[in-house]
Order: C-alpha cells, then structure tokens, then sequence
C-alpha cells in the first residue's frame, strides 16, 4: 500500500509543477480523483508524531493587487507565481501541504521519524525569495513575501474526505506567528531552527517576541544569507573564532631545535608527534609549517598522510608523498604520471637515459604502474633486483635535491601506513643520514608497539603530546568563547571537566552548546542561556559527542555524510553521484557538501586526485569512524559495491595501483568471488614491490574468500602464497602450499601447472637439503616439460638439479653435466637470463671441484653481462661468487669488501638466505684475519637467519664458522657443541663432504684439550676420505693439516708421509694459478703457509720421508 500511495504523490507533485500548463481548475480536477484514491488507501492509517520543520510563506498586498486586476490575469499570475513557490519548495526537499489563497504551507521531515531538514527549510525560504525578486511577470511594485518558519514535534496523519497527510499541533501555529511576525521580505525562525542551521546561515538575532497563545517570549532571528563555502583551515575554531595554540610551548621548541640541527649540519633527524586522537597533533604540524613558511629561506617542504585504506597496500604512503609533490592525480594515465616523475628526476640529475631508467626504476618501487615502461618491460630483472635498484634511485634522487636546499618531509598519521613504505622510509633516513633531512611525522602511540624499532633509530625524537593540563584547557575555553562577554563558571567547568585535556574533544563539546542553544551566537557578541545547560545531557565520550552532532544533521546531510564516510577518510563527490538517493528534489550535492563544510565536518582540497571531480577529507577520522558507524550493514554492502565499480571505472591505466582498495570494497559488498581475484593481484603486485607482509594479509585473504570450486583461482592463489612463504623461509607453510598445488594441478588436469608445481618443489628440497625428494621433482619436471615442448622448464629442471648435486652430494661432475645441458637450453631457448645463472652454477662447480684459476672467468664474464640487462640481482650473484673464490684464494681484503657489499644488497631485498650466506662468509674471512671475536658475532647473525628461514644448509655452516671462532678464542666446550651441531646438521641433510669438515673440528678440539684417542678415531674416519677432500669442502688443507698434527701427536709414522701429501697437492694447486699475485695470496692462507713451514720443518730435520708406510693406510 505505501508503495501506491509514494507513486500517487509522486504524480500529484508532477501535476503541481504543471500548474502553469495544464490551468489551475484541470489541476484541481485531476488532483481531485488521486486524493480520493489517497483517502482510500488511508483510511486505517494511525496518526503518528513527527518531528518536523514547518514554512509558513504569505504574499503581501495581494489582495489589494488582485482588486485592480483581471480576474483572468490574476489566475494566470498565481499559477506562474506557484509554479516558482513550488519549484523552490520541491527543489530542497520539501512538501507542498497546502495552498490558502496567496499563501503557501510546507513541511520537511515528514517522511523520517525524528529527523528535520530545517537547513533544507532556509534553503528553500531563501529560494523563494530569489525567485520573487525575479519573476519577469510581476507587477511595477514587485511581490513580496513574509516566511516565517519553526521546528518541533506534530501530530502527522490523513484528515478529511479528500485524504490529505497534514500536520497539527503547536509547531504548526508557532510558524504561522512567525510569518505574521516577520517584515516584508523577511525570514524569521525559532531558536528551535536556529539551532540545526547556526552554521550554514547569517542571521541576526531579534528581541524575543511574544506571541499569541505562548506565555514566554519566544528568542527569533531573521536569516538573511546563506554563509560561503568554508575552506580547510589549520586552526581550531567555532563559527569563525579561531583559537591560537595553547599548551604546545615545550614541543613547538623541539620542533623547532631539531630543524636547527640539521640547518648546523648535524645531519639528519626525524621527530615523532605521538598521542591519542584529537590530541592535535596535526594542529602542531600546522603550525609548525607556518612557522617554516615565514622564515627568509625556508626549506622545501614534501608531505604525505596514511589514511586507514593503505594499511594493507604496499608503499601507498609513498605514492600520496610524490603523487603530492607531483600532483599527479589518480585519473592520470600512466603515461602522464612517467612524464611528472621523468621531469622531476631530469631537474635532480639533468636530462638523459640514466636519470628517465631511475625515475621508472623509483616509480615502480613507489607502486606507481610501470609495467609499459620500455625500461622494465621484459626485463629479466626480477622483483628483488628491481626493489634494489629502486631504493637506491629513490635514495640518490632525494640525494641531489638535497645538495641543493634542505628538506621536511611531513607525514601524518604513519601509523596507519603500511609496513612496507616504513620499511623502505627507514632504509632511506639510514641512506640520507649525513643530509639536511628533517622528517616530522604523527602517530597514535600504539605505533610504537607495532614497530618498536621506530624510537630507536638514530637521530630521532619522540615528542608525546599529553592532555593539556586544567590551566592551558581553560584557556583554549578563553580563546573559543572570546565572543562570551562572561563565561558562566558551571559552563567552563563541564566542558574542561568532560574533555580531559583534549582539544579535540573540548571544541566539539562547545560546537555541541552552541548547536543545542545553551550558547547563541551573534555578529558581534556571544550570550550563554545557563537555564538550558541544566537540562542538556551532555555524552562521556567524544564519540557520543560527535554522535550527538550527527543526529541533528538534517537527514540528507546525514546520509551524504555517511556515504561519503564508506569511501574514506578522503572522498569525492562523484561516486557520490553514483549510490543513489539522499538528496531532496532541487537540493544539489555540491551545497549539501558545502553545508557539512560549513559545519566543519568536512573540508574541501584545493587539488583533487580524480579528474573533474572534488576532493574533500573529514575534518577528523574519528569524525569519519563515527559516521561509518551509523550505516546500516545492508546499505553499506550497497555502497561498498558502488564504490568499487567507480574505482574500476576511474582507475584506467592505473587500476593495478588500486587492487587492493578495489578488493576492500568489493570484500565489504559480500562480493566474495570477485574480491578473492582483486586481493590475488593485489598480492601479486605486492610481491613486485617486496612487499611480503601485505602479500601475505592479501594471499590469506582471498584463500579465505575463494570458493573450493574455483580451483583454477585458489591454485593461483596458493602459487603466489608458495612464492611469499619461500622468500621468507617459512617451510611448513611452504610446504602446505606445494601440497596444494599439486593436488589443484592434478584436479585441472594441467601440465603446465603440474610442471610449475614440481619445480617449485625441487627448488624448496635444495633449500632444506632433502636430495630425493629434489630429485624425484626434477625428474618429473623434465619429463613433463618435454612432453609439452617447454624448452625454458626444462632448462630449469637441470638447473636446480645441478645445484642440488653440487650442495647437497658434492657430486661435482653429475652437476656439471646438468648444468651444461641446463646452458645450452636457455641458449637455444634465447633465456639471456637462465645462460647467466647457468655460467654462475657452472664456474662455482669448477671452484668447488678444485679448479679455482678456470673458475674465475665465467664469472667476470657474467658480471658486465647483468650489468648490460640492468639485472642487479643476477650481478649481485656473480659478485657473490666472485668473493666466494677471493676467500678460497686468500685474497680476504677483497672477499671482505665483495661479502660486505652483497650483504647490504640482500639487507635491503630482504632476501634472508643470502643474509645468512653472506654472514656466514664474513665470519670465515674475519677468522682468518685473526679477527675471532668478529667471527663469533657475524656467525651468531647467521645462525640466526638460518633458524628463522628453516635453512638446514645454512644452520651448518653458521655452527661450522661458530666452532672455528669458539676454538681460535680457546672456548673449547662451546666449539666442541658447535662442531657437533654442524656434523648432526650436516649428516641429516646427507653432505657428507661437510660433514667431514665438521668432524675435522671435533678432532682439532680434542687435540686442544689434550683427548688424543677421541681425536685419533676421528682422523681414522676422515683419511679414507683424504683424495676426494677437495670436492665441496671450503678449506681441505685445514682437514690435511689437523689429520697430520693428531697423527704426530700419536708419534703415527704416516704424519710426514700425509704431510708431504699436503705439500705435494698444496703445490700443485698453486701451479695451477698463474698470476703471481694469487699464487702469493693462496699459499699466503693461514692454514697453506702452516703446511709450508711444517713440511720444511720436516725436511730439515729428517730430510725426505721413508715409504714404510702407506700414506692412507688406517692403523
């Protein structure tokens, strides 16, 4: 039935408004019959109370108009004049109740319970009488109208035989007085009124009136405008008074000597603003940019703010930052957003090839979309390389504009950034350290809990912005109410008592008074009626206050808000436009926006990130929180659908930058299917950005969200998951997912993903040393890969089984076989970037199986290879190999400064295996450069790395170079464990090459401690083994030498004959080096030189051996 009676009204509205056409008596006729039908379908409608507002318009001298003119001419200008009336009255939202003679009735909030659109009554008021001033048919004296126009309850219902709705009560004859009351051309209102539109409109308040049937005077104003739009201001302040800032002595001066540091050159700083919300530390910020803004030579100044939308997206803080400083907007396409970034790289390096390759190499570390980038685009650089390489253009790029003039970087609200733009803000301030940096940032202090490494960063300031104390409260009370020629004593103390030292709290507080009529606003001068305050119910909490203030909202300023409040902390009007509904007939969105700015709600950007459209931000995010709270879960579903559809539309070019917003709304409309795609990508982008954590979030979502029938996309799903959990060391999870891509793969009956799925799993058994599980994978790959044709998996199947021969077998010619054919694949394959991984497997074969001089040139061809692919990563590796065969040389100046070079490359990739590789190397070379306590410390790092990523590779060689520095610093015991560790690790894992070097510890501990027979049945199990001993182990004379010395030890007659063995190969293999300067370097090694001085040793007192004894003969 309400349905038939909203289309009935719908179409009596339609005949009003064709009043003018159609002819006042049609009009009436037609009206006539869908009364009848109204009455009909009312007529066992209960009356209900309404709260409402009332209009009560009269044109003045009609009368006397109508007397001296046609009665034909009259008709026609009443019809004309209503249609105006009308038009204005529907445009803001309001009902027609009646027309009596030359007067008009019009109701507002009839059609919500408890809700008024009083702002949309003045609106309208003063539409009328812009209308009036107007009309081309009036008379020579112009028509004039008296409005008068109040809000309070009424009892609303049908009456009479034609089945009209109208109202009755007080309310109704209050605003009838009110119209009689007020002068030609005038709006008078109640203060009832007064207090839903104080903020939107310019009124003058009127000596009270007394009016017929009420027995107090009734306190009017008389509205005379509409205010302008409000623009975001940096200070507090209510109704236009603004307050300085109280309190803030002590941090303003901080601020202030921490920018003086670095101006003296002192390198750079960063200051964190921390407290609760609304505790005003954006206001701070503010002011201290002002401060900045009025010295002779400010400093240039780059500002970003999180929003609570990127903390689940990789670097968005970033991409606000340099879209700022850009001004780059969201709707730019890509081209747009390269050409910005390539002009402001171009200004810091000048123009060229190498300053375009670091602006899309910081670009796409940023997050911006670069994936057309003839500079990225087939590159067989992969994310690590590109994440590297990204950090160090970013970190170069802030370099130079930094030699020019210092910089403040301001960031709001980090802790609501995600952790993959602080990650890399921590790498750069690291980076930036000597420049003249000032980084200001704010935060809630649970921030510090979630990074706790934060506060302690060198150089950094947290400044805790704590309540204001009673005295600086009551003085932001001075400042607000400075219009208040006498603050009542009771009024001060609630509001300083309730706000408990937040300013936030205390201004809205006060903006809830002034709304609630317990404070009236004048031009000039303010009054407080205490009568009122009595009686006011005043809310605990700030968002009880802020609650408060949304409920008087009229109600389409109420539902905008809302809406607007699902798209973020920062929205547009435009998808606005998109949802639907909220606004009355003629009341547009851009003066409902106005409106809420006016009540300081909302502010409007000056630049907006979308094209055409109009950016604008909550005041405050709790402002925010609470409005998104009062949206029904139905109708927030709807809206989060809408909004989805605007970003995918608006995205353009650029839609990857927002999968994972895309994905947020959609998650939030119930559409779950959908969101599971978006969150995927998301996550794939993530991983190119190495952004494992929000990855990760992203992956766990969606698994969450896909439907188990959907295999296609849940295998997906799991295949980028493998990749996260494999980078991050994580094996269990890692190993689940392999579980299910295989499973998948098998239900899609898909070879290309049953290939993928067993290299996925020959890479992870290399990692955890489990050779069958490794090989069984490779084997099945190659097959399958045949079987399809797939030269590149194929190429990679022999890849990975060659490593797994040469780390986990010390097999060196299998691996060399597998690799060569693994060589010639990506050859023929032209897979540029599979030859270089090739050649590096390949050289370190040769090193590892002895052949160190032939090892050294596939390496440095590789190196300027990579170099001329831009591919960092693969560079890194040969570098990697490259110190690798330094420390096997002796040269361990040059290896130290190779290892120390790769480890900060992996430290900023975050790739944890080459950590614990690189740890676990410098220790070794600081053992033999007698540095054994630096040995300890980097071989603990290590160990620590190899635990976290489950590397039992690694774990062995960490315990292998923590036994070796344990036993140079005389702390035999703990060598003794360490050694132990190494050997059990290694004997799990089946290297048993290392694990000969391992036992080769314990016997060199046992020597140590004086326990020859341990240290004898070790030597017996390892001189079996002697020839082969220089396949995979990293030091084979230090396992020649220990043998030899435990044997003399013994008075065993095989010591000289095992020690001119030693000789004999030590010799050999520096005949092999035919560069003088590595021949001195290898027989220069500790360990060779020792060999060298006891072998002559020997000979000068025995001269050459006797052969009584076989050499490797056991006792």
């Amino acid at each position: 039935m309400s349905n038939e009676r909203d289309l009935l009204e719908q179409a009596m509205a339609v005949l009003e408004a064709q009043r003018t056409v159609l002819g006042h008596e049609a009009t009436e006729a037609a009206l006539a019959a869908l009364r009848v039908r109204i009455a009909a379908l009312a007529s066992h409608v209960p009356f209900e109370r309404r709260h409402v507002t009332v209009l009560f318009g009269d044109l003045c001298g009609f009368t006397a108009l109508s007397e001296r003119m046609d009665p034909e001419d009259v008709s026609e200008l009443m019809n004309q004049l209503w249609e105006r009336v009308d038009g204005a009255i529907l445009r803001h939202g309001g009902r027609i109740d009646k027309h009596i003679g030359d007067a008009v009735m019009a109701l507002w909030g009839t059609e919500g319970a408890s809700e008024d659109d009083a702002e949309q009554a003045l609106h309208a008021a003063l539409d009328i009488q812009a209308q009036l001033a107007a009309f081309p048919a009036a008379p020579p004296e112009g028509l004039h109208m008296r409005i008068g126009i109040h809000t309070g309850p009424v009892l609303l219902g049908v009456v009479g035989t034609r089945g009209e709705l109208t109202v009755m009560g007080d309310t109704v004859n209050t605003a009838s007085r009110l119209e009689q009351a007020a002068p030609v051309d005038g709006i008078l209102i109640s203060h009832n009124t007064w207090r839903h539109v104080s903020g939107a409109f310019a009124a003058e308040p009127l000596a009270p009136l007394r009016l017929k049937g009420k027995q107090e005077p009734l306190q009017v104003y008389r509205v005379t405008e509409a205010k302008p739009r409000a623009f975001l201001r940096r200070g507090r302040g209510l109704d236009g008074v603004w307050a300085r800032l109280v309190g803030r002595e002590h941090e303003t001066r901080q601020l202030r000597a921490a920018l003086q540091a670095v101006l003296a050159g002192n390198g750079s700083h960063r200051v964190t603003l921390t407290g609760e919300a609304g505790i005003g530390k954006s206001r701070l910020l503010g002011e201290f940019e002002t401060w900045l803004e009025s010295l002779d030579t400010s400093p240039r100044c780059l500002r970003g703010r999180a929003s609570p939308e990127m903390r689940r997206h990789p670097n968005a803080l970033l991409r606000d930052l340099f879209s700022f400083h850009l001004q780059v907007q969201e709707s730019d396409p890509p081209s747009v957003v390269r050409t910005r970034l390539e002009d402001s790289f171009h200004e810091a390096f000048g123009p060229g090839e190498s300053s375009r390759i670091r602006a899309h190499l910081a670009g796409s570390l940023i997050g911006f979309d670069f994936s057309n980038s003839p500079h990225l685009k087939g590159t067989p650089m992969d994310e690590q390389s590109l994440r590297a390489r990204g950090l160090e253009s970013l970190g170069e790029y802030f370099r130079a504009l930094l030699r020019r003039e210092p910089m403040v970087l301001f960031l709001e609200d980090i802790h609501w950034a995600d952790d993959s733009a602080l990650d890399l803000l921590e790498r750069l301030h690291e980076t930036l350290a000597p420049e003249q940096l000032l980084v200001v940032c704010t935060a809630r202090p649970e921030f510090f809990e979630r990074r706790p490494g934060w506060a302690h960063a060198p150089a950094h300031v947290r400044l805790e912005l704590r309540p204001l104390s009673p005295d600086d409260s009551h003085r932001l009370v001075a400042e607000l109410l400075r219009k208040v020629e006498s603050i009542p004593p009771a009024l001060e103390e609630l509001v300083v008592t309730r706000a408990e030292g937040n300013p936030f709290y205390l201004e809205e507080l006060i903006q809830m008074l002034l709304e609630e009529g317990v404070i009236l606003a004048g031009k000039e001068h303010w009054r407080v009626e205490p009568h009122r305050l009595t009686s006011l119910k005043v809310p605990p909490t700030l968002s009880g206050v802020l609650q408060a203030r949304l409920d008087s909202l009229p109600a389409h300023e109420r539902e905008v808000l809302q809406r607007a409040s699902v798209v973020g902390r920062v929205f547009w009007d435009e998808p606005l436009l998109t949802m639907g509904g909220a606004l009355p007939d003629g009341v547009s969105l851009h003066d409902t926006l106005a409106a809420l700015q006016e009540r300081e709600l909302i502010f409007e950007q000056s630049s907006s990130a979308f094209a055409g459209a109009h950016e604008y931000t909550f005041k405050h995010a709790i402002v925010r929180e609470v409005a998104y709270d009062t949206v029904l879960k139905r109708e927030r579903r709807a809206f989060h659908g809408w909004i989805a559809e605007w970003l995918q539309a608006r995205g353009g070019e650029r839609s990857r930058e927002h999968l994972g917003l895309l994905a947020d709304h959609l998650e939030s409309s119930g559409q779950g299917e959908r969101a599971a795609t978006f969150l995927r990508r998301a996550a794939e982008e993530a991983l190119s950005l190495f952004a494992h954590a929000e990855a990760r979030a992203f992956l766990q979502r969606a698994l969450a969200l896909s439907s188990e029938d959907n295999v296609t996309e849940r295998y997906a799903i799991v295949a980028a998951s493998e990749r996260v959990h494999a980078i991050q060391g994580e094996r269990r999870e890692q190993r689940v997912d392999l579980d299910h891509m295989e499973a998948w793969a098998e239900r899609l009956d898909d070879d290309r993903r049953r290939t993928e799925a067993a290299l996925r799993r020959a890479l992870y058994a290399v990692e955890v040393g489990e050779f069958a599980m490794g090989e069984q994978a490779v084997q099945r790959a190659i097959w399958l890969a045949q079987q399809q044709g797939d030269m590149a998996s194929e190429a990679l199947a022999h890849l990975y089984w060659g490593r797994m021969l040469r780390h986990l077998r010390g097999d060196f010619t299998s691996a060399r076989e597998h690799l060569e054919r693994s060589l010639s694949l990506a050859e023929s394959a032209r897979l540029p970037q599979l030859e270089v991984e090739s050649l590096l497997n390949l050289s370190a074969v040769m090193h590892e199986g002895g052949e160190l001089s032939a090892s050294i040139p596939p390496i440095q061809r590789v190196i300027p290879f990579c170099q001329s692919m831009g591919d960092r990563w693969l560079e890194c590796s040969a570098r990697r190999y490259l110190a690798y065969v330094r420390k096997s040389l002796g040269d361990f100046a040059a290896a130290r400064a190779g290892f120390e070079q790769t480890l900060q490359f992996s430290r900023v990739i975050g790739y944890r295996f080459w950590e614990a590789m690189d740890y676990t190397n410098l220790a070794r070379i600081h053992y033999h450069l007698g540095d054994p306590a630096g040995a300890l410390e980097l071989s603990e790092q290590g160990l620590r790395i190899g635990e976290d990523i489950g590397s039992l590779r690694y774990q062995g060689y960490a315990w292998m170079s923590r036994g070796l520095a344990l036993g140079a610093l005389e702390r035999l015991s703990e060598a003794r464990e360490a050694y132990q560790r190494s050997r059990d690790i290694r004997a799990c894992i089946r290297m048993p090459h290392l694990e000969h070097e391992a036992m080769t510890g314990l016997a060199a501990v046992a020597l140590m401690g004086g326990e020859l027979h341990e240290a004898l049945e070790l030597v017996e199990q390892l001189l079996p083994h002697l020839e082969g001993m220089h396949r995979g182990v990293e030091e084979p004379f230090w396992i020649w030498l220990t043998c030899f010395r435990v044997l003399r030890a013994h008075q065993d007659a095989r010591a000289p004959h095992l020690l001119e063995a030693a000789h004999q190969r030590l010799q050999a293999q520096a005949d092999k080096l035919r560069e003088e300067e590595l021949r001195r370097f290898f027989l220069s090694i500790p360990t060779h030189r020792t060999i060298q001085v006891e072998w002559r040793r020997q000979k000068d007192v025995r001269g050459s051996p006797g052969r009584e004894r076989p050499l490797l003969e056991t006792s």
